[in-house]
């Protein structure tokens, strides 16, 4: 099965929608209506981006989406927030918004709401993507697509997410973890060094720490203290990389180190998991970063597993290609959860 998604507006998803799915986090709120189509693929239509910042919460917010699409509200809806769910109210991280989920579905009309976690609706959405929406790491001989085996779904960007799924003749369950927050294990004497140097910074230093947009500052920092013995902070993920485009060898070192660390990582992963599946990668800086170099770099640090290094080299690794993931694993829950 594979998943569809479609900009334009399809009349038959207004006749026979059964979802409203979105994807919100602190910058933007997607919103799509959902539906079963042709051999099971998940339809997307209506889809709205409107700007968190133009909104006093979500429930202007959808309003603003069901009167501006034309569409009618559903009887259900899935919304994927990066935030936490505390029993019934809903925080958000990097944003303002905050609401009631017995409240917000009372306001719009929804018999029933769901809210989940940004990244597990990723993970959701993995089992659906077909060849052309998957970027493959390296080559592997493994089936990534097996029934009965566990495949893994890591997420640097904000953060760093990282989930399982398992697929067995019972059917499909994604397991949420907070594996980003665990310890940073160095590999060398220049990673006992931006531990150490971070180790002044935070305290504990957790993969987080060096495997999500500031992470890649981080590393760059140390990079450079490690090289030049002096400190010059960059302001964001994006200047790092523009340095290293640019010919700096300590952006250079950034990456190349990122690279390296996030493989290890999904490496690790595979053996906690078992995820011999495959290893599924999502994020908007990582197209920045895993360029040729980096995929060689990510791929070695991979399989660099001593006694378990031919298990790994049969890992496939791919990079998630397509669009608005997150909405379309509202959607799959909505639809088929």
């Amino acid at each position: 099965m594979s998943l569809l998604l479609e900009n334009r507006r399809d009349p038959l998803l207004s006749l026979q929608a059964r979802c409203l799915a979105a994807d919100i986090g602190g910058t933007n709120a997607r919103f799509a209506t959902a539906a079963l189509g042709n051999n099971d693929r998940i339809r997307l239509g209506a889809q709205r981006n409107l700007k968190v910042a133009d909104y006093e919460g979500v429930e202007s917010a959808l309003e603003s989406y069901f009167r501006e699409s034309g569409e009618p509200v559903p009887e259900r809806a899935v919304l994927a927030v990066a935030g936490a769910v505390l029993d019934d109210q809903v925080i958000l991280t990097n944003s303002r918004w905050s609401f009631s989920i017995r409240a917000l579905k009372q306001r719009i009309g929804f018999r029933e709401l769901q809210v989940i976690n940004d990244f597990a609706a990723v993970a959701w959405a993995v089992p659906g993507l077909g060849e052309a929406d998957l970027h493959p790491i390296g080559s592997a001989p493994g089936a990534a697509f097996d029934t009965a085996a566990v495949q893994v779904v890591l997420g640097p960007g904000t953060g760093l997410g990282a989930a399982a799924i398992r697929r067995d003749a019972r059917g499909l369950a994604v397991l949420e973890t907070e594996g980003g927050h665990a310890s940073f294990a160095p590999h060398d004497e220049r990673e006992i060094f931006i531990l150490r140097f971070l180790q002044k910074r935070y305290g504990r230093v957790s993969y987080e720490r060096l495997l999500c947009g500031e992470g890649l500052v981080n590393l760059h920092d140390a990079c450079l203290h490690m090289a030049r013995g002096r400190d010059q902070r960059l302001p964001d993920s994006e200047a790092v990389v523009a340095a290293a485009r640019a010919g700096d060898p300590d952006a250079r070192s950034a990456i190349d180190l990122f690279c390296s660390i996030l493989g290890r990582f999904a490496g690790d992963a595979v053996l906690l998991y078992g995820g011999w599946a495959g290893v599924f990668l999502a994020g908007g800086l990582l197209p920045h970063v895993l360029d040729a170099r980096g995929e060689a770099l990510f791929r070695a640090a991979f399989i660099d597993k001593g006694r378990f290094s031919p298990l790994l080299s049969r890992t496939p690794t791919f990079r998630i290609v397509a669009a608005d993931i997150g909405t379309l694993g509202a959607a799959r829950v909505g639809l088929t959860g």
